[in-house]
């Protein structure tokens, strides 16, 4: 897809994205709040960036002298995050939970991408939306509520596109430098392993819930980390216009 496209697709659900059932009356009982809420908590906090620095990078990198259209998809894509944040702690609103200020977790990702060039951000944030994937799906089966399972099923349906996203921005980066070395490899499947334990540290009564186990949560999280870096998606995409097109 091309710039243009992916700000035609964020432009085109910003209004249906914000039609989610805050009507219905289920709300969480005692048992699903214990489980789900501080958990829920740190994802949100997480999901809140402003977004300014990887604008910042973003402006300075040579994708934007190559695309002008860029930036603009990158700000609709900060935009869908930010919208995350805002589902999830009005969601905790209704549930009587207060919002976080801060955690160490978001602190140190936070840190990482501080002193980070474009390219080494969206990795950093590649790790996250990848983490995120197995983890709203479990969070979506772990409770009752309706409204809940709503929210995440819009936001796994966003981070499958902002994989895709990623995967294209990080494709068009490398495609001016050598492939990745070996090393870089290593450290790259180092961080994720460390991102894994944390992760599975801070949410794993969530994730169990939701029919995770860590050998699954692990496998799926490394395969969408393979896909990202090989740009599988864009692969697959072809595949199946081919078969399209092989049926008509």
């Amino acid at each position: 897809m091309t710039e243009t496209d992916w700000i035609v697709l964020f432009s085109s659900r910003t209004a249906s994205r914000e039609l989610l059932p805050w009507w219905h009356p289920r709300t969480l009982n005692d048992g699903e709040l214990r489980l789900v809420s501080g958990s829920i908590q740190q994802f949100q906090l997480g999901e809140g960036s402003d977004g300014s620095g990887l604008i910042r990078r973003g402006r300075a990198s040579r994708l934007t002298a190559l695309n002008p259209n860029f930036i603009p998809s990158l700000e609709l894509f900060i935009k869908e995050e930010q919208r995350h944040s805002r589902h999830l702690a009005r969601f905790l609103q209704r549930e009587g939970v207060a919002v976080l200020q801060q955690h160490w977790v978001d602190r140190v990702f936070r840190r990482v991408r501080k002193f980070a060039g474009l390219e080494l951000c969206l990795r950093v944030l590649v790790m996250a939306e990848i983490v995120a994937v197995p983890y709203y799906a479990a969070l979506q089966r772990a409770t009752g509520s309706a409204l809940l399972q709503r929210i995440c099923a819009d936001i796994l349906a966003d981070e499958a596109d902002h994989l895709r996203f990623q995967a294209e921005n990080l494709k068009h980066l490398q495609s001016s430098r050598r492939s990745l070395a070996f090393l870089e490899r290593m450290f790259w499947r180092c961080f994720q392993l460390a991102t894994l334990l944390v992760v599975w540290r801070e949410h794993s009564q969530v994730l169990r819930a939701g029919g995770y186990g860590w050998n699954s949560f692990r496998t799926e999280c490394v395969q969408l980390l393979v896909r990202v870096s090989h740009n599988d998606f864009e692969a697959r995409a072809a595949e199946g216009q081919v078969l399209a097109a092989a049926n008509d």
